[in-house]
C-alpha cells in the first residue's frame, strides 16, 4: 500500500551480508534456465515457497491468490506463501536465509531492493526463465513502464507483480473553500500556489506527504532527470553520486522544503501515517501518496476525495514518476522442478484476470496489459475514475531513463540520509541548500563502501 522505508542499520547490514554472500554464490548463467519437463518429469508433488511484505488488505488479497493458484494445481505444485513483515525485515531475513541456505524458491521484494538481490546473483533473470519457457509469461504481455525498472543492465532481473504510482490525493471539499474548486493543479507551480492558498484562505495546512525518500525521487524524475549518476546506475558502470543538488531537482525539493519551513505543508512522518490520518481528518488540502492507499481511503474518509497525475515539471516525453511496489525473484538454487512451478506461479500471479482481481481489491495498478481487454475491467474502471487515472498515468509514463529509477545496493542508506538532511532543513536546522549539498557527501561514501564491500 505506501512505501516502508527500511531503518538506516538494518539497510547497511544487508547491504554487508548480500554483498559477502555475493562472492561465494552462484549465477544463473545464459542456457541455464530450466524448460517445461524438469517439472513434467518430477513425481508427485512440487512444493515451493514464496516471502512477502505484503500486509492488512493487500496481504489478504495475495493470499486469496495464492489459495487459487494451489486448488487450480492440485496434486502436481503447492506452494507456501509466508509473510516476513516490513520490506526491512524481509531483507533482513533474507540475507539470512543466505547465510543459511534456506532461500525461499521466490521472494516478493520492494523495488528498492532491485540493486540488491542484483548484485547477490542468487535469481535466474526473469529474461531466462522466459526463454526456456515460451508457453507460460510472456515479457511483453506486461507494461513496458513497469518492466522497465527491474530491467537492469539490459537484462529483465525480476517481473513487477503488484505496481504502484504516486499521485496528488486532493480534498474536494477543502478546495472549495479555498475558491480553488476548477483551479488547474497540473504542475508542482500549480500545487504549491494552490498549497499556499489554502494555508491563507481556511487555516488548514495545503500540503503533506509522507517523509520518504521515494517522493524526492519522484520530485527529480518529474523534473526529467536522473536520480543517481552515471545512467541512473544501469549502464555499465555503477551509481556513485546523486543529482538532488542541481537542476529542475533542487528547485522544486526547494519549492516543497519551503512549504513546510513556512508552516505551510503539514509533516507526514516517516510511515506516512501522520499524513494519511491528517488527509483523512480533514486537517490538510493535498497530499502526495501511493496509489496503492486507495484502500485504506474507501474505509473512513467521510468527504468527496479525487486522485489527480502527480504535479509536472519537466518536458514531457523526458520526465514522469517512477514505479513504486514489488517484483517477483526465482531462487537460483532452487531444484530446476521447483524453479518451473515457480515460473508457473509467476505467470498467474501476473495473468489478466489476476491481476485485476487483485488490482481491484487493493488499488495498486494492473501490470499484464490485457487486463484492459476486459470487459469487467472496463466496467471498473468507468465506474472509479481514480483508478482509471492511475492506469492513466502509468501507461502514459514516458519508458526513459530518469523515470526507470536509480538502482544500487545502497539506495536504502542514501534514502534514509536523504530524508534525514531534509528533515532539518524543514525544522529550519540548515539551508536547503546545505541540507542537499550534505545529502549529496554522504551519497557519495556510501556508494563507494557498497562497491568496496563488493570488492569493486
Amino acid at each position: 500500500m505506501k512505501r516502508t522505508t527500511f531503518p538506516a542499520l538494518v539497510a547497511m547490514a544487508a547491504v554487508a551480508g548480500l554483498a559477502a554472500c555475493s562472492s561465494t554464490s552462484s549465477t544463473s548463467s545464459a542456457g541455464s534456465a530450466p524448460g517445461p519437463s524438469a517439472l513434467a518429469d518430477a513425481s508427485g508433488v512440487t512444493d515451493i515457497t514464496i516471502w512477502h511484505g505484503l500486509s492488512s488488505a493487500n496481504g489478504a488479497a495475495f493470499q486469496r491468490a495464492i489459495a487459487d493458484f494451489n486448488a487450480a494445481n492440485r496434486g502436481k505444485i503447492h506452494v507456501t506463501a509466508a509473510y516476513q513483515g516490513v520490506y526491512a525485515d524481509l531483507l533482513a531475513k533474507y540475507t539470512a536465509a543466505i547465510r543459511s541456505g534456506s532461500t525461499p524458491t521466490v521472494i516478493l521484494a520492494g523495488d528498492v531492493a532491485t540493486g540488491f538481490l542484483t548484485d547477490v546473483k542468487r535469481s535466474i533473470p526473469a529474461a531466462e526463465m522466459a526463454k526456456a519457457n515460451p508457453e507460460d509469461l510472456k515479457l511483453n504481455d506486461l507494461s513496458k513502464q513497469a518492466t522497465n525498472y527491474y530491467k537492469v543492465r539490459g537484462v529483465q532481473q525480476a517481473v513487477p507483480m503488484n505496481v504502484s504510482t504516486p499521485m496528488l490525493w486532493v480534498n474536494q471539499e477543502i478546495l472549495k473553500r479555498a475558491g480553488l474548486a476548477n483551479a488547474p493543479l497540473n504542475t508542482l507551480d500549480d500545487v504549491v500556489a494552490a498549497a499556499k492558498a489554502i494555508k491563507e484562505k481556511t487555516g488548514v495546512a495545503g500540503f503533506t506527504m509522507q517523509d520518504d525518500d521515494w517522493y524526492i525521487e519522484q520530485l527529480v524524475a518529474n523534473a526529467g532527470q536522473e536520480f543517481c549518476t552515471p545512467e541512473n546506475g544501469r549502464g555499465g558502470s555503477p551509481a556513485t553520486s546523486i543529482t538532488i543538488n542541481t537542476g529542475g531537482a533542487k528547485a522544486d525539493i526547494t519549492k516543497i522544503a519551503n512549504l513546510y519551513t513556512s508552516h505551510v505543508a503539514l509533516t507526514g512522518g516517516p510511515d506516512g501515517a501522520a499524513a494519511i490520518s491528517a488527509f483523512q481528518a480533514g486537517k490538510v488540502g493535498m497530499m502526495l501518496y501511493s496509489s496503492g492507499i486507495l484502500g485504506a481511503l474507501k474505509q473512513g474518509t467521510t468527504f468527496d476525495y479525487r486522485a489527480l497525475p502527480f504535479p509536472t515539471s519537466g518536458r514531457a516525453g523526458e520526465s514522469g514518476p517512477v514505479i513504486g511496489g514489488s517484483a517477483l525473484w526465482l531462487s537460483s538454487t532452487a531444484k530446476p522442478a521447483q524453479q518451473v512451478a515457480a515460473w508457473k506461479l509467476v505467470t498467474y500471479l501476473t495473468s489478466p484476470k489476476v491481476q485485476e482481481k487483485f488490482s481491484h481489491a487493493t488499488g495498486y495498478v494492473p501490470i499484464n496489459i490485457k487486463t484492459a481487454d476486459s470487459r469487467t475491467q472496463q466496467a471498473y474502471l468507468a465506474a472509479n475514475p481514480m483508478a482509471q487515472t492511475f492506469a492513466r498515468q502509468l501507461n502514459e509514463t514516458p519508458v526513459v531513463s530518469a523515470t526507470a529509477g536509480c538502482v544500487s545496493g545502497a539506495m536504502q542508506a542514501i534514502k534514509d540520509s536523504n530524508i534525514k538532511q531534509l528533515q532539518a532543513a524543514y525544522a529550519g536546522q540548515k539551508s536547503i541548500g546545505e541540507a542537499l549539498d550534505d545529502a549529496v557527501g554522504e551519497a557519495e561514501g556510501a556508494f563507494q563502501r557498497y562497491q568496496d564491500q563488493l570488492g569493486n
